[in-house]
């Protein structure tokens, strides 16, 4: 009887492990997905998805994540509206149970975005956003660009110490970014700021504008907008009605799309970033190459910081062990440096991507490249 009792319980114990088995192979196989929020309908917005694409598609060539499981993007549009952007985390969250949520371009629909991700304690790689209030405090928030005032440390001293304007103009979009422009060249210039004009972001005829900015005797112009249709079209009647001013865009803002949508109107403007396609190490020749494979032309900085966006969660999830606990995640992106196409990241306290120096930009014939020192 004790016999039979003991072959009974192996018989159930392997039938258990059988059962079992599939179970553990199918949720070794299941996808890990992240959210990505864009304005895919706008050229930015599409960039920065396109980033995001090839790191999915690099990790996953590589063998995915824990144990071999492959990345899912769920990408939803934003259209650079707060209410879009909220409604998009909301399906992500709610419909889509993922509390991983990477990417956007605008401040406005980032801070948005946030209230939501904190209230329901989801990570937040927040990609473009400049604002500092997108890295307000919450632990699992973080922003891979870098703000305003920290491309002011290094640019407002070369427009002081090199471009020397005697009369400044600002033309900004009614964003919060724009409106941080605005008030940082004024407080850097005062006086000599004699025109600050805003546009809408969906707002397409800049005549107007152009001409009072022309009428104010500026002597350099400084241009400050997310969106490359618009600054690229407001150089190109600034060129039509004749403005001599020296042309500025604003520092993380300026790239070949804007260029090629400016036409011949964008030669002699000058800009700055944090990362131009031919920086020198193996993660980014990988990057680019891979991109131009994809997309059939080279990436730049929208296409890289979509790209850090999933590469660091997914790299960071790898390390935790973990694709469910944003906190535990959020702690792994903390305490490690990341390796990515633009060298070593790291994150501050609050959540603030730390990486190398802005490189100075001009257009010389079309072309974006690295100013000369």
């Amino acid at each position: 009887m004790r016999t039979l009792f003991r072959a009974a319980l192996l018989a159930a114990a392997c039938t258990l492990a059988l059962s079992a088995a599939p179970r553990t192979a199918a949720l070794a196989a299941d996808p890990v997905r992240l959210g990505v929020i864009n304005p895919t309908k706008s050229l930015v917005g599409k960039q920065g998805q396109q980033g995001a694409v090839v790191a999915a598609e690099m990790i996953n060539a590589d063998g995915g994540i824990l144990g071999g499981r492959k990345i899912e993007l769920v990408s939803y549009d934003t259209n650079f509206l707060p209410n879009e952007g909220v409604a998009a985390a909301q399906r992500l969250i709610n419909q889509d149970r993922i509390r991983f949520i990477t990417g956007e371009i605008s401040s406005t629909v980032a801070l948005a975005v946030l209230q939501l991700a904190q209230a329901n304690g989801a990570l937040f790689m927040a990609a473009v956003p400049k604002h500092p209030a997108v890295t307000s405090g919450y632990d699992r928030v973080f922003r891979l660009n870098s703000t305003t005032a920290m491309d002011a440390k290094d640019f407002d001293a070369f427009l002081v110490e090199q471009i020397k304007p005697n009369k400044v103009a600002v033309i900004a979009e009614n964003s919060d970014f724009g409106r941080l422009t605005i008030a940082g060249l004024k407080k850097l210039f005062g006086d000599k700021v004699v025109a600050a004009e805003t546009y809408e972001m969906t707002q397409n005829d800049f005549n107007t504008i152009v001409t009072k900015v022309k009428g104010s005797g500026a002597d350099v112009v400084c241009l400050a907008g997310s969106n490359m249709e618009q600054y690229g079209n407001i150089l190109r009647v600034a060129a039509e009605l004749k403005l001599t001013a020296k042309r500025c865009v604003m520092p993380g803002i300026l790239n070949s799309e804007g260029v090629r949508i400016a036409g011949p109107a964008a030669d002699g403007a000058f800009s700055a970033d944090i990362y131009v396609t031919g920086l020198d190490n193996p993660l980014n020749q990988r990057f680019v190459a891979a991109y131009k494979a994809r997309y059939n032309e080279l990436p730049e900085k929208i296409e890289v910081l979509g790209f850090e966006s999933i590469w660091i969660v997914a790299k960071a999830m790898d390390k935790a062990g973990d694709a469910t606990d944003p906190g535990k995640v959020a702690r792994t992106i903390h305490d490690n440096a990341w390796e990515t196409p633009r060298g070593t990241v790291r994150f501050e306290k609050n959540g603030q991507a730390v990486a190398g120096p802005l490189i100075n930009l001009e257009v010389i014939g079309g072309k974006l490249v690295a100013a000369k020192p």
